[in-house]
Formats: structure tokens, C-alpha cells, sequence
């Protein structure tokens, strides 16, 4: 497959599903990233471990009529991040988690998508970086195997007050983890001062890719405004055989100041610059 893009469903928490999904295909994309944050998204947890084929074939029908298809599904089980995590061990999470895990991965199979992609979890009080990403990994063991029996990939999400803030980090888990891939937001790492050549060492464990406008200390702004360096990011990715999915994905969250962007109109001329990064990359 070729480097395709798509757009996240959790870009307007307000608007209804439907909305959102024909602002997507508007804007022209062509795939959605589908969020599954606990019960804070248009696809609610609950939901889905109600009845995980049920749930799927119902935003089957409302993808398809818009003419797109699942990108991704981006489970965060607890909007606590100390829990229901890789890392956690709070009596019973672990256990909880896996079934969670489960129904999602029947639910992302239901709806075609790639893979799942989910959080790595935190450093504890009292705990060594080096001690959580043990943990990451023996809790991220089992998922990923829970996800081959499917067919689909697993992969963490590198993040700001996460296990594996930095690209060596991350490359930590992923010797520790067999198996396991990387969704790549650069705008967790750019915030942090990672420059792009450092982010594409993780190349070819890279399944997913999230982007949006950012830099040394800012999550998210305008695209004019942008100082992460989209032309060679992508193009380095392109030369190392990536081929999955470009998914714009602003979020609205006043964390950050997340809550001060267009979000339509970001995703629109983001979706542009990277049809014309590819066009570029592809002569």
C-alpha cells in the first residue's frame, strides 16, 4: 500500500459522529483515525465491551457511507494514565486491561483497520525510567499477541509524560518487545526539542504516523506558524520503506493550549501540505 492520509475522529469532541465524519471526507481525506479514549469519544469504551462486533458494524455503516475507511483505532482505556496502562500495577488493571484489549482488537477486525494503537504508560513515584519500561514491555507483551492472532499491529504511542519520551527510550521498549511498532506523533517529541533525523532512527518500527503544526514547546498551532519539519519527516519515512497512513490529528483540549486552533481549517491545510510533500517525494 501507499502512503495514504487520513484524519482523527477526536478532532471535534463536540460535533456528532456523522459531522465529523463528512467534514472528514470533505476536507479530503480518505481514512478516519477512530479514538477510544475511555468514554470521551464519538466510539465510548463502554461500548464496545458491550458488544464489540455490534458497535463495529454500526460505524462500518456510517464510515462507508462517507466513503472512508479505518485507518486506525487509538484505544486509551483510563483518561487516568496511571492506570489501565502497561505500566500500572494497581490490583486487578493488568488483567482488566488485557480484556479491554480484547474487545477492542475484535472491534478494530470488525472494521478492517490496520492496527491499535495505545499509550505505553508512566514512571511511577519511586520508580526508574528503566524499571517502567520493563514494565511497559511485559505489559505490552500479551496485547501484542492478542492483536497477531487477528492480524493486527500493535504500537505505542511515544508522548510527553510517558515511559519513552525520547526516541532512544523508545527504542528501549522496542528491543524489549518483539513485535511491537510505533505510532509516531513528532509533535511530542519536537516538544521536548527532538529534532526530525533523531525521530526517523525509529523508522522502521514506525506502523502509524500522527502530525500536526508544532515545535520546541508547543503541542499544537497553526500550520503557518509550524516549526517541525513535515518535507523531511515524511521523506525520510518514504526512503525507509514506510506505508501506511499520514493521519492529520489536531486535538481540542485546553491542555496546552490545544483549544486554540481551527481545527477544520488546520486539518484542511495540513491535509494539502502533505499531498503535495508526496506528490513532491513520488517524482
Amino acid at each position: 500500500m501507499s502512503i495514504q492520509l487520513s484524519c482523527n475522529d477526536y478532532a471535534w469532541p463536540t460535533l456528532s459522529h456523522t459531522v465529523v465524519m463528512a467534514i472528514i471526507a470533505d476536507l479530503g481525506f480518505g481514512a478516519i483515525d477512530v479514538g477510544l479514549f475511555a468514554d470521551a469519544t464519538h466510539v465510548t469504551l463502554a461500548s464496545v465491551r458491550e458488544n464489540p462486533q455490534r458497535r463495529a458494524e454500526s460505524l462500518c455503516r456510517s464510515v462507508e457511507q462517507h466513503g472512508l475507511v479505518v485507518a486506525d483505532v487509538f484505544l486509551t482505556a483510563s483518561l487516568d494514565l496511571t492506570r489501565l496502562t502497561p505500566t500500572s500495577r494497581n490490583a486487578g488493571d493488568q488483567a482488566e486491561l488485557q480484556e479491554i484489549f480484547a474487545a477492542t482488537v475484535e472491534f478494530a477486525s470488525a472494521t478492517n483497520a490496520p492496527g491499535i494503537t495505545l499509550l505505553p504508560g508512566v514512571v511511577s513515584d519511586n520508580q526508574s525510567q528503566h524499571m517502567a519500561i520493563a514494565l511497559a514491555a511485559a505489559g505490552l507483551a500479551p496485547l501484542v499477541g492478542l492483536g497477531a492472532e487477528r492480524g493486527l499491529a500493535v504500537s505505542v504511542e511515544p508522548h510527553v509524560g510517558s515511559c519513552i519520551e525520547t526516541p532512544e527510550a523508545t527504542r528501549d521498549l522496542l528491543d524489549l518487545c518483539p513485535g511491537l511498532t510505533v505510532t509516531l506523533d513528532p509533535g511530542h517529541f519536537a516538544f521536548l526539542g527532538t529534532d526530525v533525523a533523531s525521530m526517523l532512527t525509529l523508522a522502521d518500527r514506525v506502523r502509524h504516523v500522527q502530525l500536526r503544526p508544532g515545535g520546541h514547546g508547543v503541542m499544537q498551532t497553526r500550520l503557518p506558524e509550524n516549526r517541525i519539519d513535515f518535507r523531511s519527516l515524511v521523506t525520510g519515512l518514504v526512503e525507509s520503506g514506510y506505508s501506511g497512513y499520514l493521519a492529520s490529528e489536531f486535538v481540542w483540549m485546553e491542555k496546552w493550549g490545544c483549544d486554540m486552533t481551527d481545527n477544520v481549517a488546520e486539518s484542511g491545510r495540513l491535509g494539502q501540505l502533505l499531498r503535495e510533500i508526496l506528490s513532491e517525494v513520488d517524482r
